[in-house]
């Protein structure tokens, strides 16, 4: 069975939701054409936090399957909502 790679992010956990498309000014991908910086991230839901998120979002409650192989990416400068990690959270 062939491993899936993805960013240790919210969008490889296993508590993410995909809802849609935000506008967003930290955006870390690229047209595949033109080279241009794109201005949308895929959001959702978060159920540990109960939170709208963007997929490149990172916390400490991050889970994933097995047939998914993550790889580390930085984190962004500001979530789409801020929240507080619990105190058995923070590590």
């Amino acid at each position: 069975m062939m491993e899936m790679k993805l960013p240790k992010a919210c969008i490889a956990c296993n508590h993410f939701s995909v809802k849609g498309y935000k506008h967003d000014t930290h955006c870390p991908y690229v047209e595949k054409y033109t080279g241009r910086a794109k201005d949308r991230t895929q959001f959702g839901t978060c159920e540990v936090h109960s939170k709208k998120v963007f997929c490149t979002e990172i916390c400490s409650s991050f889970v994933h399957e097995s047939s998914i192989e993550v790889y580390e990416v930085e984190n962004r400068p500001e979530p789409l909502e801020p929240y507080q990690a619990k105190m058995s959270e923070v590590q």
